[in-house]
């Protein structure tokens, strides 16, 4: 970590405001506390700090020099403040905010504020759905070919927390979110990959251009030297390059397209039935998938995307290849949880949005039993009305939004496809007890948050998985 990009501390020697006690809060505060460069470091939370886990950790924060300040009536002493630092859940567009830049205070997010002290090249991942399978591809592609590559962001990481471990000559690779890619200022990948650009979030955004438009801002500093990877199948991208050609993204980034569907890109890479062609820079090669270990169709597009970055970035179509063979899939994206007889379990309940869940039916050729439900984030359910009439014989319907969904899709039931379970334990013994005779899949692919039962998607999917082995457990003894 070098001082040349140190701008937001350099000159800022006086209060700084953190919002938000999660992980990136606190990967923010023990940052700047070891820095030691500011008067004062803030952390404001919206609501109580009451968990046991939080009380002690807001004492310990206390007693090395922050200054908690806590609940929404305690937010006008962030005006005390010359830079404030966001984290990732927190909508800094509120109006609540607007005095605070009006005053000239700079309102940032924790990638914006971490990118001012990297200088490893860095390559940054969006889009709604894959990108933390792509990233952990692109990591990996890296990784396998003798690269020094640090894997952050919102993969579970904050990208503060490597700052001190980046040495120059390391790789950078990041999942980026809309809502971190809000309050950037210089953020410049290197490389920048919008994966795809699908209706979620609206419980946050006012509207789908908002939401788009936050995506976009992934490329909006990046220059004639930078790349800019994008979905050729996605028709909000397609669409818009069609529009308006050369100014539909921001940035001036080399354009290059990545395609499940169209063939012979000018630049970029594509399926050809078992294989990935490969055309980056000017060079055609030809990368092997008959040993993918991934399932589902968006995880073959997941692999292209990850295929182009990794040939941009210098790996030949040779690494790419072998790295692909040895791949873990990531826990709870299509991931086998289990199998009963001939009733096989698949998890995926990193399907938080309808178009993941379009897209999981997708990857699935059997007889099937659907769950679906959870908090609806705003989803248009009708969307899944054609894959679920074509593709699934049930549908178990869970959690806040069930009732939001069954009258969103109430044309297709014939009183007997809708089902309503009341836990997991029921979906679970349920999709069993509908399958057991002729055999199929029961896929979790809620296309909802997971905030109505869980602590997260990943509780969910852990749920989910325990529930499928205690059954396993019954029936077997």
């Amino acid at each position: 970590m070098k001082n040349k990009h140190k701008r937001y501390l350099a000159d800022r020697a006086g209060v700084v405001g953190v919002v938000g006690f999660g992980k990136t809060g606190r990967a923010l505060l023990d940052f700047l506390l070891e820095q030691k460069e500011c008067e004062h470091i803030y952390l404001f939370n919206d609501t109580p700090l009451a968990a046991p886990e939080e009380v002690a950790a807001r004492l310990d924060y206390e007693s090395r020099g922050a200054t908690f300040i806590i609940g929404e009536s305690e937010f006008p002493r962030l005006a005390d403040a010359e830079l404030i630092i966001l984290s990732p859940g927190v909508d800094g567009r509120k109006e609540r905010y607007d005095p605070l830049r009006e005053k000239g205070i700079a309102i940032i997010s924790e990638i914006e504020f971490a990118f001012s002290f990297i200088e490893a090249p860095v390559i940054a991942v969006t889009g709604t759905n894959g990108k933390s399978t792509t990233v952990s591809l692109i990591h990996h592609f890296l990784s396998k070919n003798g690269f020094t590559s640090f894997l952050t962001g919102n993969i579970g990481t904050p990208l503060i927390s490597e700052v001190k471990n980046i040495p120059d000559n390391a790789v950078v690779v990041v999942e980026v979110s809309s809502f971190q890619l809000e309050e950037i200022a210089d953020f410049k990948p290197h490389i920048a990959a919008i994966l795809n650009v699908t209706p979620d979030h609206l419980d946050r955004y006012k509207n789908l251009e908002d939401y788009y438009a936050a995506k976009l801002n992934i490329g909006k500093n990046q220059g004639t030297i930078d790349y800019l990877i994008l979905n050729d199948g996605d028709p909000y991208l397609k669409e818009k390059e069609n529009r308006e050609g050369a100014s539909a993204f921001p940035g001036t980034a080399r354009k290059v397209w990545f395609s499940r569907l169209q063939r012979d890109l000018s630049s970029g890479a594509w399926l050809e039935g078992s294989n990935i062609h490969l055309k980056v820079n000017n060079i055609d090669e030809v990368i092997s998938l008959r040993e993918n270990p991934l399932r589902g169709v968006h995880n073959l597009e997941n692999l292209l995307a990850a295929a182009a970055v990794a040939r941009l970035m210098g790996v030949t179509a040779a690494g790419i290849e072998k790295a692909v063979k040895d791949f873990k899939g990531l826990p709870h994206r299509m991931e086998f949880a289990g199998k009963i007889g001939d009733v096989e379990f698949i998890n995926d309940s990193k399907a938080t949005n309808v178009d993941a869940a379009l897209k999981s039916i997708a990857g699935i050729d059997a007889p099937m039993v659907l769950i679906l439900g959870g908090k609806d984030k705003g989803g248009d359910f009708t969307m899944l009305r054609q894959s679920i009439k074509e593709k699934v014989d049930h549908v178990l319907l869970v959690g806040a939004a069930a009732h939001t969904i069954h009258r969103q899709l109430a044309g297709l039931d014939n009183g007997q496809r809708f089902i309503f379970v009341a836990d997991f334990a029921a979906a679970v013994a349920e999709a069993y007890r509908l399958l057991a005779k002729k055999g199929g899949v029961a896929l979790l692919a809620p296309g909802c948050a997971s905030f109505d039962m869980f602590k997260n998607f990943e509780h969910r999917g852990d749920v989910f998985k325990e529930e499928v082995r205690k059954l396993k457990g019954s029936i077997h003894g």
